[in-house]
């Protein structure tokens, strides 16, 4: 049975991939990995978390990642060739994007209630109640892990099939996105109308099935 790996944003637990879990569980195995676990958050103790999924795995793997979650899951198929058939990257970058710097700034001033609210905001009141799991500390951990990722040299290096996706409401990304696809050999660049950054929530049967092309 093919598997399914799932990695999502930061901040955000496996309830990110709910609809696609509950669509796609009745044929596959589905498993989204924790890209937070314990500890201090780092990319590549991140990246191992998402690799022992795959290696867990007893079947083909598809592996799919969102935001952050995206850089991720191309660290893990880089650290797993031959594992992976399939890649699929929504809204994920090789380097950290000019932006990243206010973000950065804003988040490390902006009370924890505050932060919150704009994950309500993109999410609904789940979004909320999973920043506060994470943490403040956490969040700023990844912000500041994704500041110094710079994956465009290996890029070259993924050469299973691979979509990469933005939304196109997610116009700090699309540039990001462009340049992503054109550093992976024979990658596809779709880009969704009507989608913002982690539009598996605004448009989850879209999602599911662009998972499963």
């Amino acid at each position: 049975m093919e598997t399914v790996v799932l990695v999502p944003a930061l901040a955000t637990t496996a309830r990110l991939f709910t609809p696609q879990v509950d669509a796609l569980s009745a044929t596959r195995e589905v498993v989204v990995a924790d890209l937070h676990g314990s500890g201090p958050f780092t990319l590549d103790a991140a990246a191992r978390r998402v690799t022992d999924a795959i290696d867990a795995a007893t079947g083909p793997v598809r592996l799919g990642g969102i935001s952050l979650g995206a850089t991720v899951a191309a660290l893990a198929c880089l650290a797993r060739p031959g594992r992976v058939r399939h890649l699929v990257l929504s809204g994920g970058v090789a380097h950290p994007p000019p932006a990243l710097a206010i973000q950065r700034a804003l988040s490390a001033v902006l009370p924890l209630g505050v932060l919150a609210r704009l994950a309500a905001a993109q999410q609904g009141p789940d979004g909320a109640a999973d920043l506060r799991a994470v943490g403040k500390g956490t969040y700023l951990a990844g912000l500041r892990e994704l500041a110094r990722v710079d994956l465009r040299p290996r890029l070259r290096e993924i050469t299973l099939p691979t979509l990469v996706v933005c939304g196109d409401r997610d116009k700090v990304n699309i540039p990001l996105s462009r340049e992503l696809a054109a550093g992976i050999p024979g990658a596809e660049l779709r880009i969704i109308p009507g989608a913002g950054h982690l539009w598996n929530l605004e448009q989850p049967a879209a999602f599911t099935a662009l998972l499963l092309e």
